[in-house]
């Protein structure tokens, strides 16, 4: 693994005295087989800073994966850590070569915060199509099952396929909500020429739960 990052280190370095653009498909697809195996989304971000990506972006890939303050916090399964590191990075790199920033979250990070709170309380109907459209967007991408069959997956919930304009305003506001909680409180280091000092040293492989920070579907 260790190497891995050293050569996707090095193509970057290379593509910038080429004057070639930095993150290439070989190098997007490299950094997506590394998010795929379990790789904390640090390094992510320390390579991204290395290839001169705008800071928010870094910001928001090395943040904290924040979930809702509650006793249910820790029953949110690893699957869905693993997805939210995944669908950053995705998305980044989609804002990336589109040139474009979005102020949006991923559905699987609208699950993280969710999940804790459908545990301690009944949600309104309108909460409920949302957490319900995240989750299949989620479990429909990364398909964490085994032996499942995810193209009936609305059967299997027992209702009719929710359609993105109907939880728009509430997706959309909840997942801009967290995006920006994301940033807030990731570092203010990130995106400000970190020194090489971290690439081996932000291996670990663990998520980070930023529990500490309170989020309401329903208030401040």
């Amino acid at each position: 693994m260790q190497q891995q990052i050293f050569d996707i280190e090095q193509a970057i370095k290379s593509s910038k005295v080429k004057g070639e653009g930095v993150l290439t498909p070989e190098l997007q697809r490299m950094l997506r087989a590394m998010a795929s195996i379990g790789m904390n989304t640090k390094v992510f971000a320390c390579l991204l800073e290395i290839a001169e990506v705008d800071k928010q972006l870094i910001r928001y890939l090395g943040g904290p994966i924040l979930t809702a303050e509650n006793q249910w916090k820790d029953s949110i399964p690893k699957w869905v850590i693993n997805a939210v590191a995944i669908d950053r990075l995705d998305t980044i790199l989609e804002e990336v070569n589109k040139g474009e920033i979005s102020e949006l979250a991923t559905p699987s990070e609208v699950i993280a915060v969710m999940m804790p709170i459908t545990f301690q309380a009944p949600l309104t109907c309108e909460w409920t199509n949302v957490y319900l459209w995240a989750s299949h967007q989620t479990i429909s991408k990364h398909k964490p099952f085994p032996d499942y069959n995810y193209d009936k997956l609305w059967e299997k919930i027992g209702i009719k396929p929710i359609d993105y304009r109907e939880i728009k305003d509430n997706y959309e506001y909840l997942a801009r909500d967290i995006r920006s909680r994301v940033i807030k409180h990731s570092s203010k280091e990130w995106g400000t020429k970190i020194k090489k000092r971290d690439l081996q040293a932000q291996q670990e492989d663990k998520p980070i739960l930023q529990n500490d920070v309170q989020l309401s579907l329903f208030g401040n």
